[in-house]
């Protein structure tokens, strides 16, 4: 009895195995292969920055100026250090009370959605901020690109404003005057 089990379970091994599968095969063989946009990212989530997990208010702590050329603003400049910025799943604003001369806080942007910026635009992002990012200690700048569906974030003529995500749970955010502004959660 024992070895009539072996010989059905091999001939039903085999039966499974033979057909069916050579013709899975077969249709496979003619499929043609998927075609994939090199420049589009494998996780479009991945590369955004999700404002609701951001959710709450972020404090200025830092504010890092280009080493060279003329500045408007210096190192952790009083305009900005201590301002509050609000960060909404549908809203980028800073909070308004303590203004400051300076301090360029007007900006609102309703529908905020990032992408992050990869090959010659994260390069020459790395370039244009290499001060900023050193003097606030970011290694590895993983440069997001701030768009809004209505309103403006950050310097217009500059493209908007960059958010670069910190080790630390911190976040970076260009701003006007070529400033680097870094942010802590309140």
């Amino acid at each position: 009895m024992h070895a009539r089990h072996s010989i059905l379970l091999a001939l039903t091994l085999a039966a499974c195995s033979g057909g069916s599968s050579s013709a899975n095969e077969q249709a496979n063989a003619a499929r043609p292969a998927p075609v994939t946009n090199a420049a589009a990212p494998l996780d479009p989530a991945a590369s955004r920055i999700d404002f609701a997990a951001l959710a709450g208010q972020w404090k200025v702590v830092g504010v890092a100026v280009a080493e060279s050329g003329v500045q408007a603003l210096a190192q952790d400049d009083p305009a900005y250090m201590g301002q509050l910025l609000d960060i909404a799943a549908e809203r980028l604003s800073w909070v308004k009370g303590k203004a400051a001369a300076g301090a360029t806080l007007s900006d609102q942007c309703d529908g905020p959605v990032t992408a992050r910026q990869t090959g010659a635009a994260a390069q020459e992002y790395g370039q244009q901020f290499a001060a900023q990012t050193k003097a606030l200690h970011i290694d590895r700048p993983d440069p997001h690109a701030v768009e809004c569906d209505d309103g403006q974030w950050g310097p217009e003529a500059a493209g908007g404003a960059i958010i670069l995500p910190a080790p630390d749970g911190r976040i970076a955010m260009s701003w006007y005057d070529g400033a680097m502004l870094l942010l802590q959660k309140m």
